[in-house]
Parts: C-alpha cells; structure tokens; sequence
C-alpha cells in the first residue's frame, strides 16, 4: 500500500511539476541557461554532498526540462510523501515497547541463545525511559498548525495549496488546480480501497499529506 500510494503521488507530482517547469522555462535552451538555478545546483554538490564521491549522484547541472522535472519531483517527493510515511506513523509502532524499545537494558542475546520472556523483560527499558519514548514519538507524530496538505479538510481544519498570500499566475494557478483535481481522483481511490476494512491505510491520502517537512 506504501509502495502504491507512493507511485500515485509520484506520478501526480510529476505531472505538475512538468507543467510548471514547461511554463517557467520555454525551451531546453532556458534551462541552461538559468544561471542562478544552475549555481545552486553546484553549491549543492560542493557544500551539501562534500566528501561524497560524484556528489552523491547529486547533479551539478542541468540541462533539460525533463531532467528538471524528475529531479524536482524526487526533491518533492522526499520531503513530503516519504516523510509522512515515515513521521505521521511513529506513534503506532512506540506505543507498544517492545516492539521499538528506546534503549535496551542488556545485550542483545546471541545466536542461538534461549529465549525467554523474563529475558525479555529484563531488556527492556524502565517504565520512565519507555514514557518518554513514546511521549517523543506522539509528539513527532502531529501535524504542525500551519501544516498545508494537497487537500484541504475543512472539517478536520486542514489548509490546502492555495493560500491567500500565493503570487501565483493565472497559469499557474489552474496547474495546481489541475493537480488538486487528479489528487481528489486519487483520494476516492484510497476511500474506496478503505471501504470495510478493520485496518485503513490512509496514511498517504492527499488529506494527510503534508506539501513539505515542518520544522
């Protein structure tokens, strides 16, 4: 389900950003000849990925929409939908312990060794310790209040992609719409998939998922 919300988005993202890039830059030729873009590219390589061989496969430049395209969809993407995946689930998994101790109060057993429950216990962190943990983890797990989601849920007071301070063109205006549009298809898809199931997946559901990290 991770694996088919992801590509979803994916794709969604994709289409957008093709579009806005499509409208930015007329031509190939634009886009290399960008030099402010093509300067943080390099900063990129030579600040952020110092130390790493080929720049962390990072590019120093670009060269062509298409390649423009699919490294800001990655970027989009990473920061996003990944990161909800992974941050808005956190609470589920360290309310239950054992199942993600914080610490452990005794090596790990060895291979092969017998196990038992009240070596298991013993492992564990103290109930303070295990508190905190998930104290941390509920914490981590909340939406910011000035998150904004692909969707907005009035119900739920959840901003979508349009605020009122966006300087945004007529242009590109109707690009977002049109991917609010595909987001709103892909959501019923989500609802329908969730229709009489014990355990909903809806954890990448445009509704709840944030446009960027929050700090």
């Amino acid at each position: 389900l991770y694996r088919d919300g992801t590509l979803s988005h994916w794709n969604i993202i994709t289409q957008y950003v093709s579009e806005m890039v499509h409208l930015i830059y007329p031509s190939d030729e634009d886009v290399a000849l960008d030099t402010e873009m093509q300067n943080v590219l390099k900063d990129a390589v030579d600040m952020g990925f110092r130390g790493y061989e080929n720049g962390a496969g990072f590019p120093r430049e670009i060269s062509t929409r298409e390649k423009l395209t699919e490294y800001l969809t990655a970027l989009i993407v990473n920061i996003s939908v990944f990161h909800t995946a992974v941050n808005f689930q956190t609470f589920t998994s360290y309310t239950y312990p054992p199942n993600v101790p914080t610490c452990m109060t005794l090596p790990p057993p060895a291979q092969d060794a017998k196990i038992t429950m009240d070596l298991i216990l013993k492992c564990l962190p103290v109930l303070e310790i295990t508190f905190i943990g998930m104290n941390i983890s509920f914490n981590l797990g909340q939406f910011s209040p000035i998150e904004k989601f692909y969707l907005g849920d009035s119900a739920e007071n959840k901003l979508g992609v349009l605020g009122e301070n966006m300087a945004v063109s007529p242009e590109q205006e109707a690009c977002i719409r049109r991917m609010e549009d595909r987001m709103r298809v892909f959501k019923e898809q989500i609802d329908k998939r969730n229709e009489g199931r014990y355990l909903k997946y809806d954890v990448l559901s445009p509704t709840n998922t944030p446009l960027t990290t929050q700090t």
